[in-house]
């Protein structure tokens, strides 16, 4: 039994430590990934075949095939596009074995289940964790991406005012803008370069981003074209109307802090009481788990807390 315990924990200290690696790995990655994206522009000037670098971009997020043409249709890399990642495909099955190697650890040490159980539960902890990052890069960049539009179309404004056509505005944006937003109208700019109509390309944008401001933009500039109009006046009624959204999502945010809070105590109760009885009386449990319901107990019981959790995050969130 000991033996098996040491080599337990050797296999956690040297996951930890690959875990630690890859991380750090990962973090030098998306840093030099994010300051070659900042100086596209740059690399535009010294290319002979200026479509390629927003091609490349494409291609890294997998949101453009070997041909250059886009592949959005897809979910799955329509989802991995938005969150920004450039992560290769044997790198992205290193990490999800990782995750899966995680949860087949934290099945065995923490929630107590062994054999097919323990499989089964590694690999939704792993996938689930996968996706849990995911989703979370992929929210935090929409959100980033949506600060900085407002800022961004007070630019186009400005710009317009001075006499500069469209295009020019959109492709001073780009020069001007940090990323996401800045690569992002870099990308819409190329491809009006290169023949694209305007709603086209940034109907192709709101499918890369994910962000639903873009198709204010969209539909208002879209309506300009066909009626006409004075564009720099709607693209100011529309900065001023996205940040009065922004600010009215950071009041529901307040407002509904304690619901949010509850939600987490909630989730997080269980798991705190379950481990501070087995703490103060290690023998507690060990009834549930011989007579072979332990597993069933246990599954029921996260149901039951996914389903509150469900139920909370509808009482909080709203549509506005």
């Amino acid at each position: 039994m000991t033996d098996n315990l040491l080599l337990l924990y050797g296999l956690v200290f040297v996951a930890a430590l690959l875990g630690v690696d890859t991380f750090l790995r990962f973090l030098a990655s998306s840093t030099r990934r994010k300051k070659d994206v900042s100086n596209r522009l740059e690399a535009l000037k010294q290319s002979s075949k200026s479509g390629e670098a927003h091609l490349d971009l494409l291609r890294s997020r997998g949101l453009a095939n070997r041909k250059g043409e886009l592949d959005i249709s897809n979910t799955v890399s329509s989802f991995m596009g938005q969150t920004g990642l450039v992560i290769s495909l044997p790198r992205m099955i290193v990490y999800l074995g990782a995750f899966i190697f995680a949860g087949f650890v934290v099945g065995g040490l923490l929630v107590g289940v062994a054999g097919i159980t323990q499989i089964i539960f590694a690999v939704l902890f792993g996938f689930g964790l996968g996706f849990l990052i995911l989703y979370v890069r992929r929210s935090r960049r929409i959100k980033a991406f949506t600060n900085q539009l407002p800022d961004a179309l007070d630019v186009m404004v400005r710009s317009l005012n001075a006499g500069h056509p469209l295009n020019s505005s959109i492709a001073l944006v780009a020069r001007e803008m940090p990323d996401p937003l800045g690569s992002e109208f870099g990308i819409l700019n190329d491809q009006m370069t290169f023949g694209a109509e305007l709603e086209i390309a940034m109907i192709n944008m709101y499918q890369r981003v994910g962000a639903p401001e873009i198709n204010m933009v969209t539909v208002s500039v879209s309506v300009q074209r066909g009626t006409g109009g004075n564009l720099a006046e709607i693209l100011t009624n529309l900065s001023t109307m996205i940040r009065d959204r922004i600010m009215l999502k950071r009041k529901i945010l307040a407002i509904s802090a304690e619901g949010r809070i509850t939600a987490w105590i909630m989730l997080l109760f269980p798991f705190g009481l379950y481990y501070m009885i087995k703490f103060l009386v290690p023998t507690y449990f060990d009834p549930l788990w011989e007579t072979g319901y332990g597993p069933y107990v246990v599954f029921g019981c996260l149901t039951g807390i996914f389903l509150g959790m469900i139920v909370i995050r509808r009482l909080v969130n709203f549509d506005y």
